[in-house]
């Protein structure tokens, strides 16, 4: 296996440990997911919010109930590209607590592991947007 090849697995790894995370309601799992400092960007309809990733693992853990959602929820990773040691991603993902995201991950790899380091999002934009 080529280093290539072993890196675009450790980055689709890594974005399926944020998948498994959201999906389990686990926001310690979301945390590790993700570098100490990530930060995050984007749009829910019209509105721009950003915020740590702390943030972010605070609302999963406020759905971390029933989540009914979970049953019809899809995703795909449509693309990732490596560069040496850094590399970005994009997830689609279908049902997201009842959305459409799009997700823009960048990511490093430190001491061999893939983290999240930023996301950026956009909410497909739902008949009244």
């Amino acid at each position: 296996m080529t280093d290539s090849t072993t890196a675009h697995d450790g980055v689709r790894a890594a974005v399926e440990a944020y998948v498994s995370a959201v999906c389990a309601g686990d926001p310690q799992a979301v945390r590790e997911a993700f570098r100490p400092e990530a930060y995050m960007w984007g749009y829910l309809g019209r509105e721009l919010v950003s915020a740590p990733i702390g943030a972010f693992c605070q609302a999963v853990a406020a759905d971390s109930g029933e989540r009914a959602w979970t049953r019809t929820y899809a995703y795909d990773i449509r693309s990732i590209e490596v560069s040496g040691e850094v590399a970005v991603a994009v997830l689609d993902e279908r049902g997201y607590q009842g959305e459409d995201f799009t997700d823009h991950f960048s990511l490093v790899r430190e001491d061999g592991q893939w983290r999240i380091a930023s996301k950026t999002f956009f909410r497909t934009a739902g008949p009244a947007e």
